[in-house]
């Protein structure tokens, strides 16, 4: 029972402590198959693997990004024209995409037709974002970014989405799991070599510990500024300008308008500001 629902929920097998530890409390009457079922539904494994379980069970039939309640598909239909319309170029940078799971580029290249320059230092995992990104429209560039060029150390964390080329940062999230040496750019040097305009729609960067850095590098010494910036910046709570150490620049050019468990959302504050009508009027 336990082998069977690793491999339905978790699409992989059990590991030997959690087999043992599940295995023994349904011989031992100390939980139900109920329990261990709500057990593995509430885990964290399960909420970062929902991407790969729905692709398992609910193949992409249907050109969708999601479940649609229109007549035939107006809704769908009319979002990808709003987003078009609220787009300067429909081009995303995304600074350590790693894989499609979890991805901030992957659904806008899928489902509303972008064109992406994704950026990953760990050249392991290069060959599997060809295969998951497949015919979309995209480049990538096998180099890691921070705020300076030169050769660097990635470590490879307990997981790959937590490698860093600060080892303490990889190790924040158990031991590292060897090294990897990289080829080390600026993101400015980046972007003018793969000749991305200067008013791109989307940054997007998670790279453990220099997405600080290289943001305000970006917008301290280069023209280039993205209508819309993510970044990774933990359980910071509520936001305000200052409280990161984000150059006065950034917090003059950008305000925060989303924040989720651990991103921000910016937006560039020259975009339109959308007209909400009153109560009055």
């Amino acid at each position: 029972m336990v082998d069977i629902l690793y491999r339905k929920l978790l699409l992989r097998a059990p590991d030997p402590t959690g087999h043992a530890h599940f295995a023994a409390a349904l011989s031992d009457d100390r939980a139900s198959v109920s329990d261990v079922l709500d057990a593995i539904l509430h885990s964290p494994e399960f909420y970062a693997r929902r991407a790969d379980i729905a692709r398992q069970y609910y193949p992409q039939e249907k050109n969708g990004f999601f479940a649609d309640m229109s007549q035939f598909g107006e809704v769908s239909l009319l979002i990808r024209a709003m987003m078009d319309t609220a787009c300067s170029n429909k081009i995303l940078v995304d600074v350590g995409v790693m894989g499609r799971t979890g991805s901030n580029s992957y659904d806008l290249l899928r489902w509303f037709g972008w064109r992406g320059l994704l950026v990953e230092a760990n050249s392991k995992l290069i060959d599997n974002i060809r295969e998951e990104f497949g015919a979309l429209d995209y480049r990538i560039v096998n180099v890691a970014v921070s705020d300076r060029a030169g050769s660097a150390t990635l470590h490879i964390g307990s997981s790959d989405g937590v490698s860093s080329l600060n080892e303490n940062h990889s190790r924040m999230f158990g031991p590292t799991r060897g090294s990897l040496a990289v080829d080390m750019e600026t993101l400015p040097t980046i972007l003018e070599r793969e000749n991305i305009p200067l008013y791109f729609d989307l940054l997007s960067i998670d790279i453990e510990g220099e997405d600080i850095k290289v943001l305000n590098h970006l917008i301290g010494s280069s023209p280039y500024r993205p209508n819309w910036i993510i970044f990774e910046a933990g359980e910071v709570g509520a936001y305000r300008p200052g409280l990161l150490p984000l150059i006065a620049q950034f917090d003059d050019e950008y305000e925060m308008v989303v924040r989720t468990q651990a991103n921000l959302i910016f937006r560039n504050r020259s975009l339109p500001t959308p007209v909400r009508e009153t109560a009055s009027s």
